[in-house]
């Protein structure tokens, strides 16, 4: 009964905390970069850190050719996520763009869109599922497949949101951008932790 009880408190406790990656900008910018974007080769190179506002997100103004929010250098796998989410908002926006982009060290997957331009926060929400992500490693982009998606999964080493979504004055705004693992690694991770803890105390 004592197991069962510290099974459930440790699964709740894994659920309330379920994150990959979780970035609230709450005191500072977190690691994160200003970048520009190669369309090309869907590269992004950093040009110093980025701006941190005191009401606890990262912005910024149109500050390269085709700017970008880019994360800390990533390294690890993390091939269980399951969806990215992020808060944003844009002043600006007049056609459809990538918005956001995942690389490893040599390919990437991203998603296009719109984005509404009424300098509001909207959320964002993608599942990381074959379907609406494409596909870049030097060519011309294509549908990614569950075997792309998860090959920049397993070696994902940057995640860039889009502050470039129109030919004009830019401003745009990122918050709150988790990255969440699938809920059957969740269950492992709480598992594991208690037998950890029966282990421990026997």
């Amino acid at each position: 009964m004592r197991f069962t009880v510290i099974l459930l408190a440790t699964l709740a406790s894994s659920a309330s905390f379920g994150q990959l990656l979780s970035y609230d900008f709450a005191a500072d910018h977190q690691g994160w970069r200003r970048a520009n974007l190669n369309p090309t080769t869907n590269e992004l190179s950093v040009l110093g850190a980025a701006t941190w506002n005191a009401g606890g997100f990262i912005d910024g103004d149109d500050f390269s050719t085709w700017a970008f929010h880019l994360s800390p250098e990533l390294t690890g796998n993390y091939s269980s996520a399951t969806r990215l989410e992020f808060d944003y908002s844009s002043l600006a926006g007049d056609a459809v763009y990538p918005l956001v982009i995942l690389r490893n060290q040599g390919s990437a997957i991203f998603q296009s869109l719109q984005v509404p331009a009424d300098n509001a926060w909207h959320r964002y929400g993608y599942d990381l599922t074959p379907g609406t992500w494409m596909f870049a490693n030097g060519g011309a982009p294509t549908v990614a497949t569950s075997g792309q998606i998860a090959s920049v999964l397993g070696g994902l080493h940057q995640i860039g949101v889009s502050a470039d979504n129109s030919v004009g004055i830019e401003y745009t705004r990122l918050d709150n951008l988790t990255l969440v693992p699938e809920p059957a690694s969740l269950l492992f991770l709480g598992l594991g932790s208690v037998l950890l803890r029966r282990r421990k105390a026997a």
